[in-house]
């Protein structure tokens, strides 16, 4: 993996881990994306997720697929894989709630043209209950599947040591040879060091520590914008993230933007490789 990052108000982390410098140009951008949809992540019910989604009466499709674990021992990490049927292009958002976490939207990912309908990353579930994708086509019309996990140990609460915040991103970027995805697929994988924290977490104290989590991320390829994503609370501490992506070329420039809900932002490229 190629890794670089740039955060403001912090230093560099020192963590063993070889960091290039960017160009400033490159780096210095704010993620320039909507303001975070507050209505739907602080919403404490599915059904009013969907309202403020406009999404109401969804078919479940065979279409949409949901890959993740039946039981989950440790709900603060479960990885889970959308995917949809549809081409590139055809679907314009991937969200991802989890109807039994006190907030059930967990992410929103909107999709350029060129990036396929299927995703991977990792989430908190507080308790078992079912994991919920939700997919908006391109003509404007929605779909959704279910999976119902069980879960046998709360990932959104329980307690977790305070230390000093400071980040950190790596990310790849490499053509794959997958003729299950097609020709000239791309696969480009990215992890950023963050606590994530719910703000129902405590410290050693048992005093709860308040929120701080990822809100808004970027991708950007070629300086164009192929994914706009906004996230909660539910992501996993060190958000991980894997898009597919067509057409991109050995030598393309991706670039990642991130900022969190207290201000602080990250910023990385990678170059695609063979």
């Amino acid at each position: 993996m190629q890794n670089s990052t740039q955060l403001q108000r912090r230093a560099w982390l020192k963590a063993g881990l070889a960091f290039v410098a960017l160009p400033f140009c490159l780096l210095a951008r704010k993620v320039e994306a909507a303001a975070w949809f507050a209505q739907a992540f602080e919403a404490k019910q599915t059904a009013q997720v969907m309202t403020a989604f406009q999404a109401t009466a969804v078919p479940v499709s065979p279409d949409l697929q949901i890959d993740a674990p039946q039981k989950a021992e440790n709900g603060a990490v479960v990885q889970v894989e959308l995917t949809s049927k549809q081409a590139a292009g055809n679907v314009s958002s991937l969200r991802l709630l989890a109807d039994a976490n006190p907030t059930p939207l967990i992410a929103s990912f909107e999709l350029g043209k060129q990036v396929l309908p299927k995703l991977v990353t990792r989430i908190k579930l507080a308790q078992s209950g079912e994991v919920i994708a939700l997919a908006q086509q391109a003509s404007g019309q929605f779909q959704q599947q279910r999976r119902q996990v069980i879960v046998l140990e709360d990932g959104c609460a329980g307690s977790e040591r305070e230390e000093p915040f400071a980040s950190s991103m790596k990310m790849r970027a490499r053509l794959l040879d997958d003729a299950s995805l097609g020709t000239n697929i791309t696969e480009l994988k990215i992890i950023i060091l963050h606590p994530m924290r719910t703000g129902r977490s405590k410290n050693d104290d048992g005093q709860v520590l308040p929120a701080h989590f990822m809100q808004l991320m970027q991708v950007v390829l070629n300086g164009q914008v192929i994914v706009d994503a906004q996230t909660g609370t539910g992501i996993s501490r060190n958000p991980y993230f894997t898009f597919y992506i067509k057409e991109a070329k050995v030598g393309d420039v991706i670039a990642v933007n991130w900022q969190d809900n207290l201000g602080y932002e990250g910023h990385g490229q990678v170059t695609v490789s063979a």
